[in-house]
């Protein structure tokens, strides 16, 4: 059996896409501010490293401007799920900094719509 030829787009040569690489980010929302890592893959995975580590995926949208959208599960004191967040960010990239803005939607674990939260993050590229 051949082995599987790698994507012209993206093979060994091919340059990465601009915001593929780990981010070290602060994300505002209206009453707190936290820390949190992102992983954006050459291929289109998202990673969102904080209290939990959530996936989805992101897409250049125009050049500099990017979009990502992550599910990150929110966990009980019990190592329950008690549902999710859908994150839903629109991206600009300038160097080695993003910033983005969003509507996070926080659903409790029966999929029911909680509320919406406004969110900033402002990243800077790590390592």
């Amino acid at each position: 059996m051949p082995l599987p030829r790698p994507r012209p787009d993206r093979d060994d040569r091919s340059p990465l896409p601009a915001a593929a690489g780990a981010w070290r980010a602060l994300v505002r929302r209206p009453r707190e501010t936290s820390t949190a890592a992102f992983v954006f893959g050459p291929r289109g995975a998202a990673v969102l490293l904080s209290g939990t580590a959530g996936h989805g995926s992101w897409s250049a949208t125009g050049t500099g401007v990017f979009s990502y959208r992550i599910t990150e599960p929110l966990i009980g004191a019990d190592g329950r799920c008690t549902g999710w967040v859908d994150i839903d960010q629109t991206g600009v990239l300038r160097g080695a900094v993003f910033t983005s803005r969003g509507v996070s939607r926080v659903h409790d674990a029966r999929g029911v719509l909680r509320y919406r939260v406004p969110v900033a993050v402002l990243a800077h590229r790590w390592g």
